[in-house]
């Protein structure tokens, strides 16, 4: 009969939706009558619903009611033994003969250039790695022929489904989101994964250190864009698929989310189809195993429904995947250097042992393993045939995440205007668990319903990063504190009061562990700090501690580090109400030292806590979080939770004025590392006072912050504070700090008092010569010096410095190597520099200008006879010798050795050598200046020509003497 399949699936919907509601998501996935909107808006219901509305519209026809029973038949496996039973009674003849199931398709955009790859560079560089065609396959199929294996692996499938089919939502009371948008098909957002050729930083917070590795990434490298899928993807001339692959990431990037993504696209047998079984360890797990124990065994206790087949299973060991997340995490250490021993697949020994040889390739090389890690615990590349690294979301990514995270798309579109228009909430934006953070933070105030909530948080959307994180723990407190309580408009100071003390013990936990660099919390940990697990689970703390839940030990961590530092901050900025605390406080967070006992030193500073240089580093951001919140205090924001008022000074000095004699003493007296300065002017900025930041700003009268990578946030932190200064600075060393167009122009303002202003390898291009020039042409112009080498200023960016030059009286000194003048960009320089009268020095050596350039050159050098030009490097002693030293610098330097920009500008400098090689008029250079010329060239040709270094170069390199 026509009508049977619809007559069946009506029939019999009320025990299909019994069956199906556990995982719909495999049976959804497949229906060739659902588009992939209509399947995500079913994912974004209860799971019965779902199945009753695709049920709904599968019965319309006979033809899409045969298909339903044909996929259901495919994916039988994922659901209970009764259904199977129903299939095989029900669909074996109905399916005969009906076409294959169409699968849903997803559609690759191509996505416009984004404004984050503009910050950087302006380019983008970024080819996708192209897809396999065996995942392109897309059709439902059972798992495994085999009987004895089928079993278990559905069983497999289904677990891994259960665990990975949802995203962990930390806004809706901590675990998982009661709302159905956090299925990881709708809520998850794409990473930005590329090749790892660079070392970790461990001096650096590691917030820092992938800011300087992105902004290096868009600036000088064409990367190579990896799908997180595609990790196993053939690479390379060989064609075949890496066995050993690497992913490394700062917390809060994405790694785990991403491998949860891995997980759930093999279990719903959409990617990676070619493994037979994933195998997903994380290391928090791997800490428990206390005694010697076998692969077997590990296996066995980790998947029981595996224990009578793990034998044949790993007999194949080509098609499995091992997926080790976390190795940070280890508690053991690895000896990366110890040789291999013969472990087998039933070999007891320690879970440390076990690990390496499986990572190593000793234990079942023919396997493929996935280790995710920190930058700070690193694992060797030479055991790996791919090294990867997370870099979090482009612009585009923020986009698309933010309109995810907010049903509305008014809201939405209002958030991600609000954060690209603001530099601190931009650059953090990139990192996935700071945009979540953000967007929490923000909901409130952006929200398109006319209700109190807004007005009583009685703060202005946040701009600092202390008031961001501030207004997303306000937010905790108040979804939390308040239900069953108080109105939802109570005073911000009712609000804390009801969570004081709690607060209160979990700032100290935080603050103390901190110190000690402790993250991971047991439940005693929790106890000795007045913390229960019951408070955790029934209160606002679900929002900060994320239950780490073990089948035998239940752990406790802040969901990521600056959570952790955040709250420490607060801890301390409502325990410290003596001015002389503070100011010990400040001296040890910043700089390691302990006041003495007979100071009476505050109760934070025990006399037994040291901090070594690193430390004091890796505390950078949790001293920017006090500022903010000291400022935060001031502004009686945290009343409710403050008990002793803040004291005035001995001399009637209040807060603000101490804290600017203490900074004023910082940048006069000591002698500051540069990452330490830049860390000062960020403290500045949180803290946000016109009269402290007034008293320091005159006493910076120079800042070298040479080859530290500077973001966007940082070049505002730069401007806040010298905007205050009066005075001339003597110099401003920006150089190889990667700021890009974008970071000068939040600098505009304060460039013309820059005596001497170095700006040399900072991405700039012609934007960054229209603003300098804008700068030279100011009547206030007090700039001297000015170096711009290695800069793609082009032809068009020098023709605007030659005209402003015509009018300036102030510089003397340009520096103009490197950076692609050409011809054309000599066109007005021999009339602009005529008219010119300051300028004494200028350098445009390693730019090709042709002979009409050299010839105005030539002619320029005629009408100003008291300028001195150095058109080639063989002229100048002073010159050859400093770029030996650049050389030099560059061997011992990965950030630059490995740089493009430098590979380059190399080349170009060879090519200027042989030009100043055969002399103006054919002849050669003589002396010392020959000597330092054939030296450079040498030392030059080293560096190209070694196999580990600058191996994209393929044109040939000449020597002087060919």
């Amino acid at each position: 009969m026509s009508s049977t399949a619809q007559q069946l699936l009506r029939s019999q919907r009320d025990v299909l939706l019994e069956w199906t509601r556990v995982h719909p998501a495999p049976l959804l996935r497949w229906l060739w009558v659902l588009s992939h909107a209509h399947y995500l808006s079913l994912l974004e219901r209860s799971p019965s619903n779902a199945v009753a509305q695709a049920l709904e519209t599968v019965c319309a026809s006979e033809e899409s009611s045969c298909g339903f029973l044909q996929v259901l038949r495919e994916v039988q496996d994922y659901y209970c033994e009764e259904l199977q039973v129903w299939v095989e009674r029900h669909c074996r003849e109905r399916t005969e003969g009906t076409k294959e199931t169409k699968p849903v398709r997803v559609e690759e955009k191509k996505k416009p250039k984004s404004l984050i790859s503009k910050l950087f560079k302006g380019k983008s560089k970024f080819t996708v790695t192209p897809e396999v065609k065996a995942e392109e396959e897309l059709k439902p199929r059972r798992s495994v022929k085999s009987s004895h294996l089928r079993v278990p692996l559905s069983a497999h499938r289904n677990t891994l489904l259960e665990r990975t089919e949802r995203l962990t939502s930390y806004a809706e009371g901590g675990g998982q989101a009661s709302n159905s948008a956090s299925h990881i098909e709708i809520r998850y957002t794409d990473l930005f994964v590329t090749e790892d050729n660079e070392s970790f930083d461990s001096s650096q917070h590691e917030y820092f250190t992938l800011a300087s590795r992105r902004a290096r990434i868009y600036a000088h490298q064409a990367c190579q864009r990896i799908c997180p899928r595609h990790l196993l993807s053939p690479q390379g001339t060989t064609g075949r698929p890496p066995k050993r692959v690497k992913v490394k990431g700062i917390a809060g990037i994405g790694k785990s989310v991403a491998v949860q993504r891995l997980v759930y696209e093999w279990a719903l047998g959409k990617h990676m189809r070619e493994f037979t079984c994933v195998f997903d360890l994380r290391f928090r797990e791997l800490n428990l195993m206390k005694t010697p124990l076998s692969l077997l065994d590990l296996l066995e206790d980790r998947f029981r429904y595996f224990k009578t087949v793990l034998p044949d299973l790993l007999a194949s060991p080509g098609p499995l995947l091992f997926i080790l997340d976390g190795l940070d995490e280890f508690k053991y250490q690895l000896d990366w250097n110890a040789p291999d021993r013969d472990i087998g697949m039933d070999s007891k020994v320690p879970v440390s042992e076990l690990i390496m040889a499986l990572i190593k390739g000793s234990l079942l090389p023919e396997s493929s393993v996935i280790l995710t890690s920190r930058p700070s615990t690193d694992a060797p590349k030479r055991f790996f045939q791919r090294c990867c690294v997370v870099l979090g979301f482009e612009e585009d990514q923020v986009k698309e995440y933010t309109s995810k995270f907010y049903k509305d798309p008014k809201v939405a579109e209002k958030v991600y205007n609000y954060i690209l228009d603001n530099d601190n909430l931009f650059v953090l934006s990139f990192i996935p668990l700071y945009c979540y953070i953000i967007c929490t933070a923000l909901a409130e105030f952006f929200s398109s319903q006319e209700d109190s909530d807004s007005r009583s948080l009685e703060l202005n959307p946040p701009r600092t990063v202390s008031e961001v994180y501030y207004c997303y723990l306000f937010t905790a407190i108040k979804h939390h504190a308040l239900k069953g309580k108080a109105e939802r408009n109570t005073l911000r100071s009712e609000v804390l009061s009801l969570v004081r003390q709690q607060l209160t013990n979990l700032g100290r936990l935080a603050y103390e562990n901190l110190l000690k660099s402790k993250i991971m919390f047991d439940i005693q940990d929790l106890e000795r700090y007045g913390l229960t697990p019951v408070d955790i689970q029934s209160t606002f703390l679900s929002q900060i501690l994320v239950p780490l839940k073990e089948e035998r030990v239940e752990m406790f961590s802040f969901f990521h580090l600056t959570v952790q530092e955040h709250l420490a901050a607060l801890y301390c900025a409502i325990s410290l109400s003596k001015q002389g605390h503070i100011i010990q406080a400040l001296d040890f967070w910043c700089f390691g030292e302990i006041p003495p006992p007979s100071t009476s030193p505050t109760s934070l500073l025990r006399q037994d806590l040291h901090l070594d240089q690193t430390r004091v580093e890796n505390l950078q951001m949790f001293t920017r979080f006090f500022m903010g919140l000291l400022r935060t205090r001031l502004g009686g924001q945290l009343d409710g939770l403050v008990l002793a008022p803040l004291e005035v000074g001995l001399e009637g000095e209040d807060i603000p004025t101490r804290l600017g004699i203490w900074f004023q003493i910082q940048f006069k007296d000591r002698q500051l590392a540069n990452q330490t300065a830049l860390n000062l002017l960020h403290c500045l900025m949180e803290l946000h006072m016109k009269e402290v930041t007034s008293r320091v700003a005159p006493e910076i009268r120079s800042l070298n912050l040479f080859k530290i990578k500077l973001s966007v946030v940082d070049c505002t932190a730069l401007h806040y504070v010298l905007q205050f200064s009066p005075h001339r600075l003597k110099e401003l060393n920006l150089g190889y700090s990667n700021i890009g167009n974008r970071g000068l122009r939040r600098l505009a303002p304060i460039l013309h008092r820059c005596e001497s202003l170095y700006l040399r390898y900072n991405c700039l291009e012609r934007e960054a010569a229209i603003l300098e020039s804008a700068v030279l042409k100011s009547n206030e112009c007090q700039v001297k010096k000015l170096f711009m080498c290695g800069n793609n200023l082009g032809p068009e960016g020098v023709l605007e410095l030659w005209n402003a030059l015509e009018q300036n009286t102030t510089l003397e000194e340009l520096y103009l190597d490197i950076t692609g003048i050409t011809e054309r960009g000599t066109e007005n320089i021999v009339n602009c520099l005529s008219k010119n009268t300051s300028l004494k020095t200028l350098t445009i050596v390693g730019n090709d200008i042709g002979e009409v350039g050299k010839r105005r050159l030539r002619e320029l050098g005629h009408r100003r006879p008291g300028l001195q030009i150095i058109g080639n490097f063989v002229d100048d002693l002073g010159l050859l010798k400093a770029y030996l030293d650049w050389v030099e610098e560059i061997r011992d330097d990965r950030d630059q050795m490995d740089s493009v920009k430098n590979a380059d500008a190399l080349q170009s400098i060879l090519k200027g050598l042989r030009v100043g090689a055969d002399g103006e008029n054919g002849e050669g250079g003589e002396g010392e200046n020959t000597a330092k010329a054939l030296e450079l060239e040498t030392k030059i040709l080293e560096l190209l020509n070694a196999p580990t270094h600058f191996n994209h170069i393929k044109s040939p390199v000449l020597s002087l003497t060919q």
